[in-house]
């Protein structure tokens, strides 16, 4: 299986669980703060919870999540997300929408 996209898969599990892709460690972390939750003095902390994850574990949480409307993804906005090349939050813990 050839990669979808050059970047890499990393989740958070606390302060809140993300799903994020991006080039680095320290991209995920950054995007996390800005996204998600924490501060920049809370970097090496959320650098230390932030995990590398296979693409194909990646692939497939995404594409079982229910949005905020219940439903799940179409295939297209899916493959369309993973193959972009942009840092995204991909999945973000329920109780922060």
């Amino acid at each position: 299986m050839s990669n979808i996209t050059a970047l890499k898969f990393f989740e958070f599990i606390e302060p809140y669980y993300a799903l994020i892709k991006a080039k680095d460690y320290e991209e995920a972390v950054k995007k996390y703060i800005e996204v998600v939750a924490g501060e920049e003095d809370e970097f090496d902390e959320l650098l230390k919870e932030c995990k590398l994850v296979p693409e194909l574990y990646a692939i497939v949480k995404f594409s079982q999540a229910v949005g905020e409307d219940g439903k799940l993804s179409d295939v297209e906005e899916i493959v369309e997300v993973l193959e972009s090349d942009e840092p995204e939050v991909l999945l973000i813990d329920g109780c922060l929408l």
